[in-house]
């Protein structure tokens, strides 16, 4: 008998434990904010928020974060209107990093959108969409769709409208016997204010105050400053040397791309390449003609993110000294003639 019964009782727990939830969506709720969980393949979506509830004067931090494989590029949204009821005060795409090693290496990308009410209510943040694209296979794009939140926002009012006490209008105020002394100061003050905006703008006129030029950098320069915070982060002597080539391959990528208008971050080396081997315009030509410099990095570069090469630190170096050297070859040359700034290829 009290075996029988033993085995009615354990029978219900086996029964609560085999029932796993979807491991490819979790969400939760924790003490700070809300908390959600996709996992598609190898691609994993995290999004979360700072807070469950919050008042009409505070306002909400949204983030996105995914862990997807080296190869893979990750899409967040760009909300520049509104993000469901709440409105967009700023999105931040931080730099993707680096975890794991070896077969596990994995980037992470993540975003933070700071979203604002205007009155209190259940505020809804939309589905959101993320796309990852391959950039090693030919094959669709793959989308994962977060859930709808609900967030609570709250009044300021610590007591209900509808018993708070209006009070009614006062009648009219009569004016003093006396007028003319304050009709006359209030002539000599608004003289004083014209006086005074008068002079200040006659002021600027003569002192020529003017607001500096904007300045704007050309691609080689955003080039080498890029370059230059990539090795005070001291990612070789850390040991982080694929991380280092892929963020060295991503500067060079895009200084071809804003100097000479190739796409070169969304194609492959190969196809890159391949481009080149066509000269269409003058500038194809200039970037053509350092061909064999640009496939020596770039397939350097690849070695280590693909491959699993392991340079040495020389080498690291000589990739270094590389990239300065195409920047060099291939940047813009300013001249000045006849008092107008003429920007013309270097040629080399």
């Amino acid at each position: 008998m009290n075996r029988n019964f033993l085995i009615l009782c354990i029978f219900p727990i086996l029964m609560l434990f085999s029932c796993s939830p979807d491991p490819a969506q979790k969400t939760g709720a924790d003490e700070q904010g809300f908390s959600q969980r996709y996992v598609q393949g190898q691609l994993i979506l995290e999004q979360r928020t700072d807070k469950k509830e919050i008042t009409i004067a505070e306002q909400l931090q949204l983030v996105l974060e995914t862990s997807a494989p080296e190869n893979v590029k990750v899409d967040f949204p760009e909300y520049s209107a509104s993000l469901g009821d709440f409105t967009p005060v700023d999105v931040k795409i931080h730099p993707a990093r680096m975890m794991g090693s070896g077969e596990n290496i994995r980037i992470i990308h993540a975003a933070t959108y700071l979203l604002a009410p205007y009155l209190p209510g259940t505020y809804t943040i939309p589905k959101i969409t993320v796309t990852y694209l391959d950039r090693n296979s030919a094959a669709e794009s793959t989308q994962i769709i977060t859930e709808e939140l609900q967030i609570a926002v709250k009044s300021l009012l610590k007591q209900d409208a509808a018993t708070v006490d209006i009070k009614d209008i006062r009648g009219p105020l009569s004016l003093p016997q006396n007028t003319f002394m304050h009709v006359l100061l209030v002539v000599i003050v608004l003289l004083l204010i014209i006086l005074g905006v008068a002079g200040f703008l006659y002021w600027r006129k003569i002192t020529g105050n003017k607001n500096p030029p904007e300045v704007h950098l050309r691609p080689e320069e955003i080039a080498l400053q890029e370059l230059e915070k990539l090795l005070a982060e001291d990612l070789l002597p850390r040991g982080e040397v694929k991380l280092f080539h892929l963020r060295i391959s991503d500067i060079l990528r895009h200084y071809i791309e804003n100097r000479f208008g190739f796409k070169a971050p969304e194609r492959t080396t190969e196809e890159f390449l391949t481009e080149l081997t066509v000269a269409r315009s003058q500038k194809d030509s200039l970037l053509g003609g350092h061909k064999a410099l640009l496939a020596d990095f770039l397939s350097h570069c690849d070695l280590v993110k693909f491959a699993k090469h392991e340079p040495t630190i020389a080498e690291s170096e000589k990739t270094v000294l590389i990239c300065r050297e195409f920047i060099g070859k291939t940047r813009v040359k300013v001249s000045r003639s006849r008092g107008v700034e003429v920007s013309r290829a270097k040629k080399i």
